[in-house]
């Protein structure tokens, strides 16, 4: 018996866990139960030639860049093969190069997820009855996936939003440790200011609508979230052993409400 299929986002600004979170799942929820496949947005930019500029700068950080057509069509692709295929899935986690075409990943948060803890959760995993099941499950990962932006037939593909948080300086310190990106064309790194004129302000335009007053960095308005279907992660200092479990929670919820 096939599950129906759950797409997973996780979403919000540079060096904020999300790599790492999805790279942990396809461990946690193992076959032959679950078939887990990840999709990297960065895997979707459109040509450097047809990326549009802000405050005269290559914007590779706003919904422009991407080639939501193309995505669309993968994430549509995924959905029908897991459901004509039913049992004949391949049982093993597939995993594409984060990224253009291999980025450098920089700095991210402390990560202390541990092989216990990956144990641990793995421990807490729902299996399905005497009749079988299996579950497959898309996790998707990248810094615009549900916002305004996004084309709203894309976002109705989506069944769990995360958007993930960082400080101001903490995101900036992150963003500025890396030494650049490996992209389609050659070689891009961030040119001096590109944080403070392009990947701050395209954060803050498009998920501002989060959090009260606008203020990105202060409260967040659950009413707004509720009505989007979008959880934000509220403790921006811990680390991401609590975020991993956060997102555990609410897959493992969604999958048990599946019914496997």
């Amino acid at each position: 018996m096939l599950s129906s299929p759950l797409v997973v986002a996780l979403g919000g600004l540079s060096s904020t866990g999300k790599s790492t979170i999805a790279s942990h799942l396809p461990s946690i929820f193992p076959p032959p139960f679950y078939v887990l496949t990840i999709l990297h947005v960065d895997d979707f930019y459109k040509p450097q030639v047809d990326l549009p500029y802000r405050d005269g700068l290559l914007d590779w950080d706003c919904a422009q860049s991407l080639d939501w057509p193309r995505l669309e069509d993968a994430v549509r692709k995924w959905k029908n093969d897991v459901k004509t295929k039913e049992g004949n899935i391949n049982p093993q986690p597939q995993f594409q190069d984060a990224a253009v075409a291999g980025k450098d990943k920089g700095k991210t948060p402390e990560n202390s997820i541990t092989e216990a803890l990956v144990d641990q959760l793995r421990g807490e995993v729902p299996t399905p009855g005497p009749e079988g099941g299996l579950q497959p499950i898309l996790i998707l990962d990248g810094f615009l996936l549900f916002t305004p932006s996004v084309p709203a037939t894309f976002r109705s593909l989506l069944d769990l939003k995360f958007l993930l948080r960082a400080p101001y300086a903490v995101a900036k310190g992150r963003r500025e440790s890396r030494r650049g990106y490996v992209t389609m064309e050659g070689w891009w790194e961030d040119p001096p200011g590109y944080f403070d004129k392009v990947v701050w302000p395209n954060y803050v335009e498009e998920n501002k609508g989060f959090f009260a007053g606008g203020d990105v960095e202060g409260k967040v308005d659950h009413e707004a979230c509720e009505k989007e279907g979008v959880d934000v992660w509220t403790r921006e200092t811990d680390g991401l052993a609590e975020i991993m479990r956060w997102v555990f929670r609410e897959v493992k919820r969604k999958v048990v409400v599946n019914g496997l």
